[in-house]
C-alpha cells in the first residue's frame, strides 16, 4: 500500500454570515483555495487525478460544488470528481477519501478538502408546492441553513452536536482552537 501524504494546504479567510462573501459561491471560493495549494505544492491542475471535495450545504446554481470548484481551479475536465455530503465533517471525509484512493493506488495526485458558504444557503419550499400548489393561506419557507445541518435522530442542530460530543470527551475550546490551527 502506498503511503498518502498532505504536501500542501490552503484556504479562504473566513468570513462574517451575511458579510464580504455572501455574493461568492461556495464553488468559487473553493476553486482560489485549490489553486493556491496547488501553486504551493508546484503541482500543475493537468496532474490532478481525482478531485474530492465536501459540501454539506448545496445550492441551485451549485448542484455539483466539487466540480464546478475544481473546473474553476482550471482542473480539465476529465479529471474524476467526487462530492461528498457528510454534514459537518464532509470535508475530512473528503481528505479521508481521497488518502485511501492514494493509498490503494487509484490514483497518485488528489485534491481534497471542503467548501461551504453559509450565506448563500437557501430557503426551501415543500415539494407538494411543485404539484399541488400552495392554495389560499400561507406557505412555508424552511431554512435549509437550520433544517439542513440538523440531527434527524436527536432533532437538534449539529452546533449542539458538537458542543455535546465536546462536553462528553472533555474536548476544550483551546483544544479545538489548536486542532483547528494545525
Amino acid at each position: 500500500m502506498q503511503e498518502a501524504v498532505i504536501v500542501s494546504g490552503a484556504r479562504t479567510p473566513i468570513g462574517r454570515y451575511g458579510g464580504a462573501f455572501k455574493d461568492v459561491s461556495a464553488p468559487e471560493l473553493g476553486s482560489l483555495a485549490i489553486k493556491a495549494a496547488l501553486d504551493q505544492a508546484n503541482v500543475r491542475p493537468d496532474q490532478v487525478d481525482e478531485v474530492v471535495l465536501g459540501n454539506a450545504l448545496q445550492t441551485a446554481e451549485a448542484g455539483y460544488a466539487a466540480r464546478l470548484a475544481s473546473l474553476g481551479a482550471g482542473i480539465p475536465d476529465d479529471v474524476p470528481t467526487i462530492a461528498i455530503n457528510r454534514q459537518c465533517s464532509s470535508g475530512l471525509e473528503a481528505i479521508n477519501l481521497a488518502a485511501l484512493l492514494v493509498k490503494t493506488g487509484e490514483v497518485e495526485i488528489a485534491v481534497a478538502g471542503g467548501i461551504e458558504n453559509m450565506s448563500q444557503s437557501p430557503y426551501l419550499i415543500d415539494y407538494k408546492a411543485r404539484f399541488d400548489g400552495l392554495g389560499m393561506g400561507d406557505g412555508a419557507l424552511t431554512d435549509s441553513l437550520v433544517k439542513g445541518l440538523g440531527c434527524p435522530v436527536n432533532l437538534y442542530h449539529m452546533g449542539v452536536t458538537a458542543e455535546n460530543v465536546a462536553e462528553r470527551f472533555g474536548v476544550s475550546r483551546e483544544d479545538q482552537d489548536e486542532l483547528a490551527a494545525i
